[in-house]
């Protein structure tokens, strides 16, 4: 079906995009929306991916379907405008956002994989919420288990708003570590998570201001793993007493530094990527595509 949205200078025009289904979360992302906005977490991206491919059906379809390693800044990008309108966007927003998300995912598929399962949108929305923690509980210290339980009722929204039923989110944050400790414990990484591994940690066509950063996110990424992750990913010998010394180090001068930063500089990338959403919404009522390249074509 169509939605009636878009912009006339009298008269109101159908949007050029089929407005998708969206499931109703389970609670309001109002505490997500405190810290999303903040650089930091960015810090566990690769985390977090890292993670999603642990899953066998996450790495097939990521490697089958993108050139990962060329295309790192753009899946920053998209990233962020699906988290973005997950968290902070309008109902318009969102079924602008999402209905080139779902329509992209209809097209990733094959015999072991399907982008729209929503066991795999369960375990992208679960490995976002640790990596929030993850970070968090490095530079800032222990989260308390009733934010814990704030934050990860609302980080259902991630799923939810991929395709996941609700009802499919654990009940109970006891439940969802249950959940987590399971699969990291027994997903298979496969050859495809293992490539995609080092197209993630040594991307290829880094813009110059960014190669700098590289090798601290990778020391970050390895030493916030799980051991068996490490271990399957190969990645174990990289920690070495120097490395943990160098870990240490990193930790111990953000915890410092960070928190005296200014708002308005912690929030930069944020506000950045919000005007990007923006923009792509727009192009999406007009085109029913996000980019202008794909809308040429």
């Amino acid at each position: 079906m169509a939605c009636p949205m878009g912009y006339g200078s009298s008269t109101r025009r159908p949007a050029p995009f089929e407005k998708p289904h969206i499931f109703e979360t389970i609670s309001e992302p109002t505490e997500l929306r405190s810290v999303a906005n903040d650089a930091i977490y960015l810090l566990g991206g690769q985390f977090a991916i890292l993670c999603q491919f642990a899953h066998p059906g996450l790495a097939e379809g990521s490697f089958k379907h993108s050139n990962f390693a060329y295309r790192i800044l753009n899946r920053l990008q998209t990233t962020a405008r699906f988290m973005n309108a997950a968290v902070y966007g309008t109902q318009q927003e969102k079924e602008a956002i999402f209905s080139v998300i779902h329509r992209a995912h209809a097209d990733v598929k094959g015999e072991g994989y399907y982008a729209d399962d929503p066991e795999l949108h369960k375990w992208t929305a679960a490995t976002l919420f640790v990596s929030l923690i993850t970070v968090h509980e490095t530079f800032f210290g222990k989260v308390s288990r009733e934010r814990q339980d704030v934050l990860y009722k609302e980080a259902a929204v991630y799923g939810t708003s991929l395709r996941m039923p609700p009802e499919m989110w654990p009940a109970t944050l006891d439940d969802f570590w249950a959940y987590w400790n399971h699969n990291i414990e027994t997903l298979v990484i496969t050859d495809w998570a293992r490539n995609l591994a080092r197209d993630l940690l040594h991307p290829k066509n880094l813009p110059l201001w960014l190669r700098p950063n590289a090798p601290i996110a990778r020391l970050l990424t390895v030493h916030w793993l799980p051991e068996r992750l490490q271990r399957e990913y190969g990645l174990s010998k990289k920690i070495t007493p120097l490395s943990t010394s160098m870990y240490h180090f990193i930790v111990a001068y953000v915890a410092a530094v960070y928190p005296h930063m200014p708002r308005k500089l912690k929030q930069a990338p944020s506000r950045f990527y919000m005007k990007d959403m923006k923009k792509a919404v727009k192009r999406i009522e007009e085109t029913g595509e996000w980019d202008e390249k794909s809308a040429k074509a």
